[in-house]
């Protein structure tokens, strides 16, 4: 066998060329996604488990290309039909008597055992309890798909089948895709070449892009110099500030970005694993190096990887509601980081138009699905999509059709965001809003957009606030917040509470460059906690969220960065920061991360580290960070005297004013403390909280006997609540590396650095309230080379209670005090410097 291309398989291919993706869910609506190779009218009905129609609604599908229609349907009432708690099935009728289980709709024979679980012989779902505990939501992000190792989201297809054999009441009832659903920066050379072929057939246009007159350097694997130079992009600039090849296959059509999703989310425009394209096909009448094909075998062979897990990712995505919001690699590396990105891409016509692109297709294939109501009714949404059909019509030539998608998409112009005051990226109400909310009997989840919605406060290369003022405003104040709302999920792709050591080398990394009037493009430099104002003020809102209830309970589901830990954040405060008025208030902020799906990265300075050796990965040491937080606000940025610093100079205590200029005014006293310096507060602080971060659960599993002969077998997983111990030693036993897990600082324990996907459930233990976040990830097998299935091993569990003593401030004294006895405080100060000066001698 060998390379086809797909001109010469789409007639054998079925109706359904992705999906169906299950989308908004709630009680009055339910939303299916699905492409198709021919324009239907498809209609959704939802039924009980009797198969009694309870819901029904239909849509015509859009035209994106000869081969292509797309839709989000609807399935609505106008008051609530179904019920929390319970399990629902789903059918697709798309004309001419053909439903889901008809010959040529999903596969030549008319099966649906490929979508479905069971008992059912149709695609599911449940719609979430009304009791907190007993939720069960799923999490993930950055799935790329020649990443290294075996795709964690197949470990989703494993909880739904198995929790519907045991109990399908505790069937995951969520899954929120928390950003790089797609890799459009850094894509494998087969990968594009099959692209490309996809979109010749299913488009049957090719899309003329602004500045390019050499038609050979769009080819796969020849793309990093219009990238970089032409669209000025970033994605191929390294830590070191030199040009790499990673843009080497950069998407940039319309076509490019759309056949990624249909890629990336089912096999059937796959060819046959054997039947991949070839370096030489590839690379036809292209002289390249050796070097350049080792590569692209590498590639090959984690593209085969993925490929094998994609019939259990269709399926799962078919069986649960499903929520994505974008971080950067849906559209490009660096995507809006700072003001400099923005003059070097927005200045230049094929940046613009791989933005749009990438924003369109975004809009097509995940935004339609968030937030459905926003794609009817004379609506920005509807607007783009009627726009979008006009502008695939003439073949990409409309000007007209194209500055309609880019208002609706809300694309800016340079000069949009530097005659913004305070600057940020500009918005309007013609434009599709990203951020959207998901309503539950006892929680709200907060979906929030951070790249469209950014301020840039400061130089070009600065840190940029991942939301602006007026981009707080609305994604969170001005949101009611629901009566009954006993928790705030917010999702955010990037996480607020970041890992400490990570984040002062992205800020070592930003003054070093800057001072050659660049930016670390290589780091990332975006970190919430980089940009201090941004983040208090966050924080804030959020503290804010339960008023008038003085407390705020909120859990932060992040993923971005390639590891996945578990961190709190307890905060109280008189007067929050850029808050007008004094009042108490105390928020618990529990932060979740899970990330990544299939880009985990070995060896020195990869994700790895931070897996085998934790939250400080130089060297193998047992470490927790931790930070002790106290705020002022001081607007005009005045010498703000918030205590003293005692000091011990020349054998003679010294008592220094401790002063701050900025705003807001910040210590950390974790920081600050030090064997030669007493700290002492005098001025109250307006806010204050501690961050720590949390070890995986040591469930003390015994010690397996060492043995190569156990062959792998599929171990059920515990459901929520269900005693782990067991389940957990059998599949340890056929482990070849189980010992590197087990123990209280094992690997994963701390962070885990290998491709995961995390659940988080509600439990009691120990008599508290818990959040519990689960991370599934696989462990090796004695067979070389090979990995066991995922299994959930690591469990962080963070108690949901506020401390007696939250809203009190602690001392920064020994004797657990705030006094302003300067006279008690520096005789004390001197003893113990005294004693340590003996010591030393």
């Amino acid at each position: 066998m060998a390379w086809t291309p797909l001109r010469e398989r789409i007639t054998q291919l079925p109706l359904v060329l992705a999906g169906p993706i299950l989308r908004h869910t709630a009680p009055n609506s339910v939303t299916v996604w699905i492409a198709l190779k021919e324009s239907r009218i498809v209609t959704l009905k939802v039924l009980d488990t009797n198969k009694s129609l309870l819901l029904i609604g239909s849509r015509t599908t859009i035209k994106l290309g000869n081969n292509l229609y797309i839709v989000a349907v609807t399935a609505q009432a106008s008051e609530n039909i179904l019920l929390y708690g319970e399990d629902y099935l789903y059918n697709l009728e798309f004309g001419n008597e053909e439903n889901l289980s008809s010959p040529g709709i999903l596969n030549t024979e008319g099966s649906i055992t490929e979508i479905t679980y069971p008992p059912y012989n149709l695609p599911s779902f449940g719609l979430v309890p009304h009791d907190l505990k007993d939720l069960r939501l799923v999490h993930g992000s950055c799935r790329k798909p020649h990443g290294e190792s075996l795709d964690a989201f197949p470990a989703l297809d494993k909880m739904i089948k198995e929790a519907l054999i045991q109990d399908p009441k505790k069937r995951p009832h969520q899954l929120f895709l928390t950003g790089d659903q797609i890799y459009a920066d850094d894509v494998a050379d087969a990968l594009l070449f099959m692209l490309i072929d996809a979109g010749e057939t299913l488009f049957g246009w090719s899309e003329k892009l602004p500045d390019v007159t050499n038609t050979e350097e769009l080819q796969a694997g020849q793309r990093n110099h219009l990238a970089t130079y032409t669209a000025g992009l970033t994605a191929s600039i390294t830590k070191l500030n030199n040009i790499s090849n990673i843009a080497k296959s950069h998407l940039f059509t319309f076509s490019d970005f759309c056949t990624m999703y249909l890629f990336a989310w089912c096999d059937v425009l796959w060819p046959q694993p054997e039947d991949l394209p070839t370096f030489a096909e590839v690379n036809r009448n292209l002289h390249l190096l050796s070097s350049s094909e080792d590569l692209f075998l590498e590639e090959l062979e984690d593209l085969k990887n993925f490929q094998t897990t994609l019939k259990q990712v269709r399926r799962a995505l078919a069986n649960i509601p499903t929520y994505m919001i974008f971080d950067d690699h849906e559209i490009t590396d660096d995507w809006y980081l700072n003001m400099a990105w923005c003059d070097r891409v927005l200045s230049k016509p094929l940046g613009r138009r791989i933005l749009q692109n990438g924003l369109l297709a975004y809009a097509i294939c995940q935004a339609w699905g968030n937030t459905p109501a926003e794609f009817t009714d004379y609506k920005p949404g509807e607007a783009l999509l009627k726009a979008a059909v006009g502008w695939f019509a003439s073949q990409g030539q409309n000007p007209k059709y194209e500055q309609e998608i880019t208002r609706r998409l809300g694309l800016p112009s340079l000069t949009d965001i530097r005659n913004s005051n305070p600057r940020q990226l500009p918005h309007t109400d013609a434009s599709l809003k990203w951020h959207y909310t998901v309503a539950g009997p006892e929680y709200e989840v907060i979906v929030l957009d951070t790249r469209t919605c950014r301020a840039f406060p400061g130089k070009d290369f600065d840190f940029p606030a991942l939301l602006s003022e007026e981009g707080c405003d609305q994604q969170i104040t001005k949101l009611a917040h629901p009566q009954n709302a006993k928790v705030t999920f917010v999702i955010s792709p990037g996480p607020v509470v970041g890992i400490p050591f990570l984040e002062t080398i992205q800020k070592t990394a930003k003054a070093f460059t800057e001072k050659f009037n660049s930016a670390a493009w290589g780091f990332d430099p975006e970190a919430w906690g980089l940009e201090t104002t941004a983040f208090e003020r966050l924080i804030a809102c959020l503290a804010l969220r339960a008023l008038p209830a003085k407390q705020s309970r909120v859990i932060i589901l992040s993923g971005d960065v390639h590891y996945s830990f578990a961190a709190s954040l307890k905060y109280a405060a008189i007067r929050p920061f850029q808050h007008s008025e004094n009042i108490n208030t105390e928020l618990l902020a529990i932060q979740f991360t899970s990330s990544s799906f299939k880009n985990e990265v070995s060896g020195t300075g990869g994700s790895h580290s931070l897996h085998k050796k934790g939250f400080l990965p130089i060297k193998q040491i047992n470490y927790l960070p931790k930070a002790e937080i106290l705020g002022w606000e001081n607007q005009e940025e005045k010498e703000l005297e918030i205590g003293v610093m005692h000091v011990y100079v020349d054998h003679v205590p010294q008592c220094i004013p401790w002063i701050i200029k900025t705003n807001p005014a910040i210590v950390d006293l974790v920081q600050e403390r030090s064997w030669h310096k007493g700290l002492q507060i005098i001025k109250q602080p307006e806010w204050w909280y501690k961050i720590n971060f949390f070890l995986g659960k040591d469930e003390k599993a015994k010690e397996p006997e060492d043995t190569n002969s156990l062959q792998p077998e599929s171990i059920t997983a515990p459901l929520p609540g269900q005693n782990r111990k067991l389940p957990l030693e059998k599949y340890l036993a056929m482990a070849k590396n189980h010992r590197d897990y087990r123990g209280k600082w094992g690997a994963g324990k701390a962070v885990v650095g290998v491709n995961n996907i995390g659940e988080i459930t509600f439990e009691v233990v120990d008599g508290k309230q818990t959040a519990v976040q689960t991370l599934w990830w696989r462990l090796q097998s004695w067979e070389k080379g090979k990995l066991l299935e995922p299994f959930p091993l690591t469990r962080y569990e963070v108690p949901l209670e506020f401390d007696e003593d939250q809203g009190k401030l602690k001392s920064t004294r020994p004797d657990n005090s705030i006094s302003t006895d300067r006279h008690h405080y520096l005789i004390k100060m001197h003893n113990n410097l005294l004693s340590f000066k003996i010591f030393l001698e």
